[in-house]
């Protein structure tokens, strides 16, 4: 079964008042939970296998990744718009990136726009076009 994995920020970090995010204020931990929920039902209605690499805002959040993509291969991995799009998560951004195409370098990336658009963003890219 073709799997997928989504990166991104831990609900449990999500909608903390001593650290908002810039890009995304409004949003909050059970938001992302719901979001997540509703991506992994959607996706198994697509053959796809869905799993979670949920990080912190720490130093080093990026091992908890690297971690994750040496132990399997996944088909697609989406990058969630909490470490995206958020300015102060840049270089977090950045880390993944390099991990992935050093890790993982057959992946498709994706990207989704927040909780709730992550099985959009994953059929965008999968299955993946010939030649892509």
């Amino acid at each position: 079964m073709p799997a997928v994995l989504n990166v991104g920020l831990d609900p449990r970090v999500v909608g903390d008042p001593d650290n908002p995010s810039e890009a995304f204020p409004t949003v909050d931990s059970a938001q992302v939970r719901a979001g997540l929920e509703k991506t992994a039902a959607e996706l198994a209605g697509l053959g796809l296998d869905f799993e979670n690499c949920l990080l912190d805002r720490a130093p080093g959040a990026e091992n908890r990744f690297r971690e994750t993509i040496s132990q399997k291969h996944y088909d697609v991995i989406n990058v969630g718009g909490g470490v995206r799009l958020d300015p102060s998560m840049t270089p977090l951004f950045e880390k993944l990136i390099n991990i992935a195409r050093l890790h993982s370098p057959a992946s498709v990336l994706c990207f989704n726009t927040g909780p709730t658009s992550t099985a959009e963003a994953v059929r965008r890219v999968w299955p993946p076009a010939e030649g892509a």
